[in-house]
C-alpha cells in the first residue's frame, strides 16, 4: 500500500481513535492487536497493511523490500534507547517497560504523541 506521511497519520489516528471509542483508554495487548487487524480488514479489504500499523506500512516504503525503516516513523515514541534501539521504535522497552509501548501505553497519551521531522519519500 503506497501512502503519504499525511495519509499514514490520518488512518493511524482513525484506528486508534475508534478502538479508544470501542475498548476505552487502557484496553489489554490482544485486544488492541485483535482490533487493529479487524479494523485494517474492514476498511482496506484484501489490502495486507504491515503490522497492522499505518505508521509502520509507511517506514517500509524506505527500503527495497518489505522491511520497515523505524528511524522514519513520522511519530515520536517515548521509549528509552536500549540495546541500539533508539526512541523511534513503538515496542523500544515495552515487552520489559510496559508504560511506554504502544501496546500497553494508555490511547489518550498515543494519539497525543508528537509527530517526527520526517520527508516523504518515493515510493520504492
Amino acid at each position: 500500500m503506497e501512502l503519504t506521511k499525511e495519509e499514514a497519520l490520518k488512518y493511524h489516528r482513525q484506528m486508534w481513535t475508534d478502538m479508544q471509542e470501542c475498548l476505552g483508554d487502557k484496553p489489554y495487548a490482544m485486544e488492541r492487536y485483535a482490533f487493529k487487524n479487524k479494523w485494517c480488514d474492514e476498511h482496506f479489504p484484501g489490502v495486507e497493511i504491515r503490522h497492522s500499523c499505518f505508521l509502520c506500512e509507511y517506514t517500509s516504503q524506505f527500503s527495497g523490500c518489505r522491511v520497515e525503516d523505524c528511524s522514519k516513523c513520522p511519530i515520536v515514541w517515548p521509549c528509552e534507547p536500549s540495546d541500539g534501539i533508539d526512541d523511534y521504535f513503538c515496542e523500544g522497552k515495552a515487552l520489559v517497560d510496559e508504560k511506554n509501548g504502544y501496546r500497553f501505553m494508555p490511547i489518550s497519551k498515543l494519539l497525543g504523541l508528537p509527530e517526527r521531522e520526517t520527508e516523504d519519500v518515493p515510493i520504492v
